[in-house]
């Protein structure tokens, strides 16, 4: 880590990482399971932003000298157990908390920015403004879902 970083933010970054892991996998499960077409499609097009998502985030984190990993498996394996409830109605709630996430994250990405461009750090605090838009995004997109 860079002496420079906050060690706040770093734990923060890698909190968010770790979120990130699990919307990929989340999202790829639960477009498998999804039996309405669109909702399938949205998905599956989440699953490929969160794997930008994940990349982008590496990126800003190795800028500021701060370890990643590039998987969590832990993650993965919550994102399958949560992906089976979908067998006994848990879609909503699935859906539910993919949504409370995305709200969290982006707030979370938002702070970041905040932080970074008050150290100077515009071009690292534009990539977080970023991701937080992406991560809106997504949420007003599952807002749609969940409130049906």
């Amino acid at each position: 880590m860079n002496p420079r970083t906050d060690p706040l933010l770093a734990q923060g970054m890698r909190d968010a990482l770790l979120a990130e892991f699990g919307a990929r996998a989340i999202y790829a499960a639960l477009a498998r399971r999804a039996a309405d077409a669109e909702l399938q499609g949205l998905l599956g097009q989440f699953h490929q932003e969160e794997c930008v998502q994940v990349e982008a985030l590496r990126l800003v984190m190795t800028a500021l000298g701060v370890r990643s990993k590039a998987r969590s498996r832990r993650r993965s394996t919550m994102a399958w157990l949560l992906a089976l409830s979908t067998r006994v109605g848990g879609m909503p709630l699935a859906l539910r908390l993919c949504l409370e996430s995305e709200l969290t994250v982006e707030r979370w990405y938002l702070e970041y920015a905040n932080h970074l461009e008050g150290t100077g750090a515009h071009d690292l605090a534009v990539r977080c403004e970023w991701l937080a838009t992406t991560k809106g995004r997504h949420a007003r997109a599952l807002a749609a879902w969940v409130e049906r």
